[in-house]
């Protein structure tokens, strides 16, 4: 009796481990297997690389192992200091000094920056966005790049790949943080062809650094804007600018002075004069041809002018308010009209409506963009900002003189404005802000934020 008593005791107890081990085993065996082998997110930012463009690779069969990407809404102007700052900002980033390299300080009242800093990585990589990468190109490299386009483009961004590999592949941070801005570089001079070829090639170059992971890898890529890429002419700011009595100068010295930096060949114009200049400017930049509309900011409200009317912009607290004066600028009262009781009965509207309705519009997110983009963004605001219409240009006549435009971005509509994003885990939303982008991919926390904090820079200027 007893030997059976121990036999079933035996059973019991040797039954209850079994029970026990087999339901425990594999959650502790996944929890020991997640801890013990460590996954890394390698991120890519592609400057100027168009959520259009990337469509368009897919559809031939690249970018196989990411989620659809999703439409990334640069700033206004959709530009790249401006709009990674924004992007980064979660990350350690600080306000750029201006919209471009080459910008007007408006404390020492004068220009700085320009081509010779692209060859100075104290100047063009320090202490600003750029730090937080774990691979950026060094400034003579990326200065090099333009030395006989579209040849030394290609060539420039040939050696980035490679560069990007070997800084991938020796990194031992659970995240990898790497930017080429090639990207921007070919399709301003080289055009889609070349810009496609080199996705192509970056496609593989991320399908190896996966391969060769010892250990499971999560893709990340994103872009700051896009880029428009079709025929372009010079528009004519300045002529009308001079007969309205004004005058063009590097520094504001009286009341006709006025500040237009001319660095790279963009679909946005930036001006700088006295404050009591702002509406006398709009009035006569805001029939031009070429000219899709003018913005400016006083008081903390923004003013909108074009051939179609004028119209201001307010915001309080999470609303924005956009009130015709005249006609209808920005050809959002049809919009409005079907607000479906959404609009407050003094006119503010949601911020998150206004963004539902218009960011798949012809001027993505609209009311936002140009609220924020006329009061803050840099920290050397313009007076005027002017927003071209597709296929004008302004900038710099000295690079007329090397390359024919084949591309570009800063203005506000789809095509310069979308970037994209997408990865390899997840589907991210159909429409993103840049300054919702960091959050949406996961808030990774980068090696260098913490230098570029502690060295108290976020910004040069």
């Amino acid at each position: 009796m007893k030997r059976t008593f121990r036999f079933y005791g035996c059973w019991l107890l040797t039954t209850l481990v079994v029970l026990l081990t087999s339901t425990l085993m594999p959650s502790t065996m996944l929890s020991q297997t997640a801890s013990t082998i460590p996954s890394r997110h390698v991120i890519i930012c592609v400057d100027g690389v168009g959520v259009s463009t990337i469509n368009k690779m897919r559809a031939e069969g690249h970018f196989k192992m990411f989620h659809s990407p999703s439409h990334m809404i640069s700033t206004f102007p959709s530009l790249t200091n401006a709009a990674l700052s924004k992007i980064l900002e979660p990350a350690g980033a600080g306000m750029t000094g201006g919209y471009e390299d080459n910008f007007f300080d408006t404390e020492s009242n004068r220009m700085r920056g320009g081509i010779l800093d692209r060859f100075r990585s104290d100047h063009f990589i320090r202490g600003t966005f750029r730090e937080l990468f774990d691979y950026h190109p060094s400034a003579i490299k990326s200065g090099l790049g333009y030395a006989t386009p579209p040849l030394s483009t290609y060539l420039e961004s040939l050696s980035d790949l490679i560069r990007l590999r070997q800084k991938a592949r020796s990194s031992q941070q659970p995240v990898f943080f790497a930017y080429t801005g090639a990207t921007d570089s070919l399709a301003h001079v080289g055009g889609e062809p070349l810009l496609r070829n080199f996705l192509s090639r970056l496609d593989d170059t991320l399908a190896d650094i996966v391969r060769d992971s010892k250990t499971p890898v999560t893709v990340t890529m994103f872009s700051d804007h896009g880029n428009d890429f079709r025929k372009y002419r010079r528009v004519g700011l300045k002529e009308p600018l001079r007969e309205a009595g004004f005058k063009f100068e590097n520094k504001i010295s009286d009341d006709k002075s006025v500040v237009l930096p001319q660095f790279g060949l963009v679909g946005s114009g930036v001006l700088f004069t006295r404050d009591k200049n702002e509406e006398r400017l709009a009035n006569v930049l805001a029939t031009l041809e070429g000219v899709d509309f003018v913005t400016y900011e006083r008081r903390g409200i923004v003013y909108v002018a074009n051939r179609l009317g004028e119209a201001t912009i307010e915001k309080r607290g999470d609303e924005y308010r956009y009130l015709p004066t005249k006609g209808d600028p920005l050809e959002l009262l049809s919009i409005m009209h079907n607000a479906n009781g959404r609009k407050g009965g003094d006119g503010f509207i949601k911020d998150e409506d206004w963004f539902e309705w218009t960011s798949a519009s012809a001027r993505p997110d609209v009311v936002s963009r140009i609220f924020e983009g006329a009061t803050r963004g840099v920290l050397n605001r313009a007076n005027v900002i002017v927003n071209l219409e597709d296929g004008y240009y302004t900038g710099s006549s000295f690079l007329d003189v090397f390359t024919i435009l084949q591309a570009t971005h800063g203005n506000i509509g789809q095509e310069q404005s979308y970037g994209f994003a997408m990865s390899t885990v997840a589907e991210l939303p159909a429409y993103i802000r840049a300054g919702d982008l960091w959050k949406t991919l996961g808030s990774a926390q980068l090696e260098r934020s913490v230098k570029l904090r502690s060295n108290g820079n976020g910004s040069h200027h």
